[in-house]
């Protein structure tokens, strides 16, 4: 993977797919600690979640108005979890191939709030009501009033 930096732009380009995160990852860091990146904001985030027995899930977000561009028309891929702008290219494909547990997602992106859920939730329950009776634990009645001298239990 040959990678191009375009200060100017803060753009990183790309002439390969890129299927080694790590790789990626060393080669920006590899560009940041030149001479000719010192006086540049640093293009890139990096986790690496400890699995445990050497596995490892990577995380790389492009930061600081860096973004990634495939500047020859074609088919690219991008495995693993990168958070980037890709800016667009005329006859550029970009497949992007993450990690279902470890996925990635846009900041201000679209999709319901945490109030949008708990009204839909909310909503379904008024029509499918959920299964709950206090008045039973495990199919026993529940004695007490739950006060500290009359705690539940089961009977």
């Amino acid at each position: 993977m040959a990678l191009t930096f375009d200060a100017a732009t803060l753009t990183i380009e790309s002439t390969a797919s890129i299927t080694d995160l790590p790789a990626f990852h060393a080669a920006l860091r590899d560009w940041e600690d030149s001479a000719a990146a010192a006086v540049y904001p640093v293009t890139h985030t990096w986790k690496a979640l400890d699995l445990g027995a050497g596995a490892f899930f990577y995380q790389a977000d492009l930061a600081n108005g860096w973004k990634l561009k495939f500047p020859t028309p074609g088919n690219y891929t991008i495995n693993g979890n990168l958070n980037a702008t890709i800016t667009p290219v005329a006859g550029v494909y970009v497949e992007r191939k993450t990690s279902a547990a470890f996925a990635t997602t846009a900041v201000g992106g679209s999709g319901p709030t945490a109030a949008d859920i708990a009204a839909a939730v909310i909503a379904l329950a008024q029509t499918t009501p959920i299964h709950a009776d206090t008045r039973k634990m495990n199919g026993a009645a529940v004695l007490g009033d739950g006060t500290a001298g009359n705690l539940w239990r089961g009977e």
